[in-house]
């Protein structure tokens, strides 16, 4: 078993309060996987500097805090951009376009192999960016497990389920569902708990209700959390509502055939309105703010109100390539401008969002997200030596420059579960040019794939549903 003292922290930000959270000169003992003990830095180093067989590390010029959460991702989509730049940003007509154009035909390439390389080569990003949980939304869940456990990074794994496109897999509604259930079974609570599954419908809009349903009760059954993609957009929910007029629209919808409680974590929500919100918040339902990807699509969640009508919600990046440092700043600048009635947030709570409250989102609020006695010991360290984007800096700075000028920083250090992942900036268990570089070949191949698709005007997605129609809802 490993001791770890992380001792004469420059700072030690145990939450994102600095009010409450922040020791200058602390320090943490790390006794296993878990965090045994947080205070001044002069007593452990008595209490604790003759432990046999201690990893001592030095963060007089470090901050330290905890490890970002990602409650939103889909880890082995790098190769998506590509389809953008191959297509010379081609104008996008609303969500389904794009999806249809450049989602779906990316999602249609994936294979076990390249999802496995592709993944390790998002959690290398991630991990390099001070994330060391992240929740993905993704396919082929027995190569995300293969490389979320080489990676030893904190993965909640969640198999994508839809009803309208048919990928190389092969599979449609019921067999993703029998895919969901086996991993499950194999995969949930693996790793002592590092590796959790959860139950993840792609959109209700192109998962019939019957899946829905059956998606649900299987979330039920494994105390797990439902999670979908919902209101993203104007024309998804305007769409929607189209399509479930009958009931009075999509909301109502989603709460007459059960997916609306507080097992169900709803992602992006761009679109809802306050007396939509309310609806999901006295149910106990979770959302995942996405800002920076929202941004590019010209919407933005009405976060202040989500917060106010005491939401659990959790801060996501929605694509492997970003980092929750840019996340944060997004949430500091957005929503101090947004032409809204509720303006402005503490400005310790994009911080927050990135920790305790996207634990919170995941359900884990008892393992990870603040730095606390008892705590799995999922810790990261910034330098503060030579990162002049954090200068000139003093505790009543420090975490408004964490949220602002963070975006581009890279962490020193990077343990998960006790187990550094990242140590003087050097990855540990990882193969960084190895992993790079076979991304750099998947990435090659992907684009040779794409452009022939395109010269030969072959169809890369099999659309067993392509528009919003009321088969959807069978």
């Amino acid at each position: 078993m490993s001791h770890v003292l992380f001792k004469n922290c420059r700072y030690l930000l145990t939450k994102a309060d600095p009010a409450d959270g922040l020791i200058e000169r602390g320090a943490v003992y790390v006794d296993g996987a878990t965090i045994a003990a947080v205070g001044p830095s002069e007593e452990f180093e008595r209490r604790y500097g003759t432990v046999e067989g201690l990893d001592v590390v030095d963060c007089s010029d470090k901050l330290v805090m905890p490890g970002l959460v990602d409650s939103h991702n889909h880890v082995g989509e790098y190769h998506m951009f590509l389809v953008l730049g191959m297509s010379a940003w081609k104008p996008i007509r609303g969500i389904l376009d794009g999806l249809h154009h450049y989602v779906f035909p990316a999602w249609a390439w994936l294979t076990p192999e390249s999802s496995y390389d592709l993944t390790l080569l998002g959690m290398l990003n991630m991990i390099k960016h001070g994330t060391t949980t992240t929740a993905n939304a993704f396919h082929f869940p027995d190569a995300v497990y293969r490389a979320a456990a080489e990676a030893r990074m904190r993965m909640v794994i969640q198999p994508q389920i839809n009803s309208c496109y048919r990928l190389a897999d092969g599979l449609d509604g019921p067999g993703y569902l029998e895919e969901t259930e086996r991993a499950l079974r194999n995969y949930h609570g693996a790793l002592d708990g590092l590796i959790t599954v959860e139950v993840h419908a792609s959109w209700p809009w192109n998962t019939t209700r019957s899946v829905l349903v059956k998606a649900m009760e299987m979330a039920r059954r494994h105390n797990v959390q439902f999670t979908t993609h919902l209101f993203e957009a104007p024309d998804e929910k305007r769409l929607s509502n189209e399509l479930c007029a009958d009931v009075g629209g999509a909301i109502p919808y989603l709460q007459n055939i059960g997916l609306i409680n507080e097992s169900a974590v709803f992602y992006h929500c761009t679109q809802l309105d306050e007396r939509e919100i309310d609806i999901l918040a006295r149910a106990g339902s979770g959302i995942v703010h996405c800002p920076t990807n929202n941004a590019r699509k010209g919407d933005c969640a009405n976060l202040p109100y989500m917060l106010e009508a005491g939401m659990r919600v959790g801060l996501g990046t929605d694509n492997p390539t970003g980092n929750l440092f840019k996340d944060m700043a997004a949430v500091s600048l957005f929503h101090n401008i947004m032409p809204r009635e509720r303006r402005g947030l503490p400005v310790w709570r994009p911080f927050d969002l990135a920790t305790r409250g996207s634990a919170s989102v995941l359900r884990m609020e008892d393992r990870i997200g603040t730095l606390e006695p008892g705590k799995r010991a999922d810790i990261i360290t910034v330098d503060l030596r030579r990162n002049t984007d954090l200068m000139p800096l003093n505790a009543g700075m420090l975490v408004y420059f964490l949220t602002i000028n963070g975006p581009g920083t890279e962490v020193d250090d990077a343990m998960v579960d006790g187990i550094f992942l990242r140590r003087d900036r050097r990855f540990t268990l990882l193969d960084e040019e190895r992993i790079i570089a076979r991304g750099s070949e998947w990435f090659r191949e992907f684009t040779e794939y794409f452009e022939r698709g395109q010269r030969e005007r072959r169809v890369l997605v099999e659309m067993v549903h392509r528009e919003f129609t009321p088969a959807m809802r069978e």
